[in-house]
């Protein structure tokens, strides 16, 4: 549909440059003076409202001003200043002033800040690159742990940017999230951001058709409503605002930022405001989106600019639940912030959204992150247990955090797709014992390996397997762990003492794609001489003499001195999510 509608779009410039009003600059404005204001409340039809200036509030920000005043509606006297209303154009004698941008804070009244026009219109002659975080000091690990704070980083950055204020007093009017089809529980990670609303789905609430031969399809008012979708498809998850000034193929809007990202691709849709919500905090707009019109392209402290006709780039997000035979198709917009927090709430949305229907505890996982021009990730993971689908949509999350954050290059993710098979029973198993012939070995011997394993039901079962014993000199002691991912995982955190991240994007690639899984038990054969860790790369049982050239060589932060050298690691395939771990000492006997 988006594609169809989008062709109309470029129609648009065939109307060339419209008619535009003219601007009164800031330092023709003084106290007192009165103008008009243009929003919507209701479907597509622009109202006015009057306004007064109060003042104003020097370096509101660096070499910014912000224009206080007073606006005057029978639709504002009850709750003040609307969600929705940031880019609300105003006009002293016919001449755009700004757009109303800000509020404060529980005020009786509908007293906000005005963005100055002229600060708007700068917005689109910034040129440098959009927004990116350091993430030096993160480890690419994917423990729980390690997980939830990536998550809280993304949450803060995002909440920190989309509500910041140079003033205490004063904060940017909250935009509109418009959720359709998404249930509240995947979505409430983003309600600091915006004012959230339930899926409108559960409203039933109709909007008016597209008419595509309506002249109006094709043009943006000052004043319009617009949305800007963050995912969109099969469900939608968008926020919404006004239009403040359009100049033939540019658009600016909101008068405030959305995250202040700096240059972006998001997608830019016109809406339709259904009704005016009233609210004890904060009354607000309901709006739903409708057809694409172009794209944001700058996200800046006092202004967002979109290019009408403009395509932006979106990643298709496919989730194949293969045992109901139900597909859902998505799109999420392209950033290394956005990205990775949008791409779990989608995944988590098709999960609680199916346990509404139906419960279930256990996920089979296979699906592929396809990365241009460089290997594919490949997820191959079984998860159970009631935080089983949190657990794997956290997976991607950080996976996509790290590709998108990686110290190399700018990567593009062309999609993802994940076929997943869902179970109503738990599949989990615990290691109760394992069993070995004997305690020492010549080496070359097989080593026999009796692992005994415990189901969720209580019922019994054993794994075998056989290893070969490493090529020691006699008499020297080596070790066996049999264990979970987290048991081995955790022998080598505590042996491998470095913060290295992969610098190049292959690395980093390999290192994702070796993620150890949940449903493997693994042997891990290692011995108490020492070796190094150098630059994700373990090097095992070296000369002492070699140990101490590299170690006085090498005293980056990528680099280490282990206590054990692995020697050898196993990885065996079950059905079950295993746990637990056994330990063995062993000998290398004379042969």
């Amino acid at each position: 549909m988006f594609k169809k509608l989008f062709i109309l779009i470029i129609v648009i410039t065939l109307f060339g440059s419209l008619s535009f009003p003219e601007i009164m600059k800031l330092k023709d404005l003084k106290i007192g003076m009165e103008g008009s204001g243009k929003t919507i409340y209701k479907g597509t039809e622009i109202e006015t409202f009057k306004f007064k200036i109060l003042g104003f509030i020097e370096n509101f920000a660096a070499g910014k001003t912000l224009i206080i005043a007073e606006l005057y509606s029978s639709v504002l006297e009850e709750g003040g200043i609307i969600s929705g209303m940031s880019g609300s154009p105003v006009y002293i004698d016919g001449k755009i002033i700004g757009a109303v941008a800000y509020g404060f804070g529980f005020s009786k009244k509908p007293i906000g800040g005005i963005t100055p026009i002229e600060d708007i219109l700068k917005t689109d002659s910034y040129n440098n690159k959009s927004f990116q975080i350091n993430i030096s000091d993160i480890k690419v690990d994917f423990g729980k742990k390690n997980v939830k704070k990536i998550w809280n980083l993304i949450e803060k950055k995002l909440i920190e940017r989309v509500n910041f204020s140079p003033n205490s007093n004063l904060s940017p009017i909250k935009l509109i999230s418009y959720s359709r089809g998404m249930s509240p529980l995947s979505t409430h990670r983003l309600n600091p951001i915006f004012t959230p609303l339930s899926s409108l789905n559960n409203l039933k609430i109709k909007t008016n058709p597209i008419k595509t031969n309506d002249e109006s399809f094709f043009k943006l008012r000052e004043a319009d409503a617009v949305s800007i979708p963050l995912v969109r498809g099969d469900f939608e998850y968008s926020s919404s605002g006004t239009v403040t000034f359009v100049d033939g193929k540019k658009a600016y809007l909101f008068g405030h930022p959305f995250f202040n990202l700096g240059a972006v691709s998001f997608p830019l849709h016109k809406a339709e405001v259904i009704t005016i919500v009233p609210s004890y905090q904060s009354p607000f707009k309901l709006s739903a989106s409708k057809q694409m019109i172009g794209a944001v392209t700058q996200d800046r402290f006092s202004s967002v600019v979109g290019e009408l006709g403009k395509k932006p780039y979106m990643i298709p997000l496919k989730i194949f639940l293969k045992d109901r035979n139900k597909n859902f198709k998505v799109e999420i917009v392209n950033h290394p912030l956005l990205t990775p927090a949008l791409s779990a709430i989608s995944l988590n949305n098709v999960f609680t959204t199916e346990l509404q229907e139906a419960g279930f505890q256990s996920l089979m996982i296979k699906g592929k992150i396809f990365v241009e021009n460089e290997k594919n990730i490949n997820i191959e993971e079984l998860y159970s247990g009631s935080g089983s689908y949190d657990n794997f949509s956290n997976l991607v999350m950080a996976i996509n955090f790290f590709l998108m954050n990686n110290k190399e290059k700018e990567i593009k993710i062309q999609k993802m797709d994940f076929e997943v098979t869902t179970s109503e029973n738990l599949k989990k198993a615990s290691i109760e014992n394992v069993l070995i012939n004997k305690q020492k070995f010549k080496t070359g011997e097989l080593i026999k390996l009796k692992i005994k394993l415990k189901n969720d039901m209580g019922k019994d079962f054993t794994k075998d397997i056989q290893i070969k014993t490493p090529m020691l000199t006699a008499g020297t002691n080596f070790y066996i762990l049999i264990g979970d991912r987290n048991a081995i995982s955790r022998f080598d955190a505590q042996n491998i003492k470095s913060s290295y991240f992969p610098s190049d994007v292959s690395s980093l690639i390999r290192a994702i794609n070796n993620i150890r899984k949940g449903n493997r038990i693994y042997v891990k054969v290692f011995t108490s001489q020492k070796g190094l860790f150098l630059k994700g790369r373990e090097y095992s049982n070296m000369p002492e003499s070699l140990t101490s050239l590299y170690k006085s060589q090498s005293i980056s932060k990528d680099n280490s001195l282990m206590t054990y050298s692995t020697l050898m690691e196993y990885q065996m395939k079950t059905k079950v999510v295993v746990s637990g771990k056994k330990m063995f000492k062993l000998k290398i006997r004379e042969k």
